[in-house]
């Protein structure tokens, strides 16, 4: 008989001191035959058989190995191990399939690369062969790693055949019941146990699970859900709304949400039809919906909760509802509201139940003030406000700019101010930078605000004034704060010349001024 390879321990661990290590352990559900407990007992066995001190454990209980992100352990083991003061020279793994199950195998081997360029060595305490970065250890880590990935694969493949073959046998294949129906696991021998309630798991793995209509109450609800939706025409928000105000429970005790609602009108399990595979996740690699022609289907597994011919409608209702409307259609909408009232603004939009929400014009046209625009109407002061949002940050940053050439031009020490938009000048005096817009209220004259209250220790307030159409700096005036004890400086054409000698014609004129107050 062949005899078995014996274990080798790198040559490290065998040098100095009672080498230390940590142990790595990985499990995917409970049933594995290689449990933690299992995996534990074999790694302690053989450090205790070569002289290795365990001072460290990392485990990843219920985790798949096919991925690195949802692997916490494995995450703070590489993270210790990287940053340099790792207390252990080695990790002691059960075998390569509990390192991972990659189905990239250069992601393998870079984990432990990433170990072995810290000086960190790994070993795999139940392998025949000697992980010492030797060419035969390298062919067979590599024959290993695909042997685990392979194993996934197969795995994925042969449990996805036996749930396509339990969907057509009308049994639900994981995930919540959903209101109005329940979970009845059923056993090998067919006898029917009690409903789970919500988070329970069927107590035996060979146990299926059929949906049942739940109580009354809760069906009722549901009929009232597609009354709402299909005949009295409400939003799916609005039935959220509806269903929180009436308390009406959830089957995980939380509040309604306009995703539930839709998920409630859309779902043909609740015309007695089970629908597999609509969307795919396998291996971990990346989610995918899925054609119908590959839906797995069963018809009339139990009776429908609401009659088929509403929730035909209801999906009618639902896809009008998301049907394209052309843009000159939706002008058309905004010039009649406003010959309703005189003016259009968001509120007045979605208050009006003829028409779309106000998001849906700002989706088709970028933003409100576009659609004003292209409608012919007067944009309100909120959209003018956030269309020179943009204009009044590139002022600033150019005032910014500018003002830090004059000022180090000039020699004089400059430092960023304890807050935004201030500067220190000669380590003694504040400069705050103020952007004031032009405004238009009602029918009075253009005025323009500057706020002195935002900074109470600055000395000066530049203020930047924006022209009438707010595209472009137009003016600039220095405040001294000592001058002014109001909180806001208000100018309007009729009280600009009362405070001229605080303008300056450009932003040179007044450096040369502030400089010589500064001083």
């Amino acid at each position: 008989m062949r005899r078995k390879a014996a274990v080798h321990v790198p040559k490290a661990l065998l040098t100095g001191a009672k080498p230390t290590a940590a142990v790595y352990v990985r499990m995917s559900t409970d049933n594995q035959n290689h449990s933690v407990s299992h995996q534990l007992h074999c790694i302690s066995d053989y450090a205790e058989r070569h002289g290795i001190d365990i001072i460290r454990t990392y485990a990843d209980e219920g985790r798949s190995g096919l991925d690195f992100s949802s692997r916490p352990g494995l995450r703070c083991l590489i993270e210790d191990v990287q940053s340099g003061v790792a207390p252990f020279q080695s990790i002691l793994a059960y075998d390569i399939s509990r390192w991972g199950r990659f189905q990239d195998l250069d992601e393998s081997a870079y984990y432990e690369y990433i170990c072995r360029r810290a000086g960190v060595a790994i070993v795999y305490c139940a392998e025949d062969f000697e992980n010492n970065g030797s060419s035969i250890s390298s062919i067979i880590k590599s024959v290993k790693r695909a042997m685990a990935a392979e194993y996934s694969r197969e795995l994925s493949s042969k449990v996805f055949a036996a749930q396509c073959r339990f969907v057509e046998m009308g049994f639900k294949q994981g995930g919540r019941a959903g209101f109005g129906l329940r979970r009845i696991p059923i056993s090998a021998s067919g006898k029917a146990k009690p409903a789970l309630g919500f988070g329970e798991r069927k107590s035996h793995p060979t146990d299926r699970v059929l949906l049942v209509p739940g109580p009354s109450d809760e069906l009722e609800i549901l009929r009232g859900v597609y009354d709402w939706y299909v005949l009295e025409k409400l939003s799916e928000s609005e039935i959220a709304f509806l269903l929180n105000a009436m308390e009406a429970p959830r089957e995980c005790g939380r509040a309604w949400t306009r995703d539930c609602v839709r998920d409630v009108l859309t779902n043909e399990k609740y015309i007695g039809n089970i629908i597999y595979n609509r969307a795919s996740f396998k291996l971990r690699k990346r989610h995918i919906e899925n054609p119908t022609s590959m839906w797995i289907q069963r018809i009339g597994v139990f009776p429908p909760l609401i009659p088929v011919t509403l929730f035909r409608k209801a999906q009618q209702e639902r896809k009008r509802r998301l049907a394209p409307i052309p843009k000159e259609e939706l002008l058309a909408m905004l010039r009649k509201l406003y010959e309703k009232h005189g003016k259009v603004t968001t509120t007045l939009i979605d208050q009006d139940d003829t028409l779309p929400g106000a998001q849906m014009f700002a989706y088709y046209f970028g933003t409100m003030l576009e659609a004003y625009t292209l409608a012919g109407l007067p944009p309100t002061n909120i959209c003018k406000f956030i269309a020179t949002r943009a204009v009044v940050g590139n002022v600033r940053a150019a005032t910014h700019e500018q003002i830090k050439a004059l000022i180090i031009g000039a020699g004089v020490g400059l430092e960023k101010g304890p807050s935004r938009n201030t500067f220190l000048l000669n380590g003694e005096t504040l400069l705050k930078i103020a952007i004031a817009r032009c405004l238009y209220e009602k029918t009075a004259l253009p005025r323009w605000r500057v706020r002195m209250d935002e900074e109470s220790r600055c000395d000066f307030v530049l203020a930047v004034l924006l022209d009438l159409q707010n595209q472009k700096a137009d003016s600039y005036y220095l405040f001294p704060k000592a001058d002014f004890l109001k909180v806001q400086i208000t100018l309007t054409e009729a009280n600009m010349s009362t405070l001229s000698q605080y303008k300056h014609a450009s932003l040179e004129a007044m450096f040369g001024a502030g400089h010589k107050t500064t001083r």
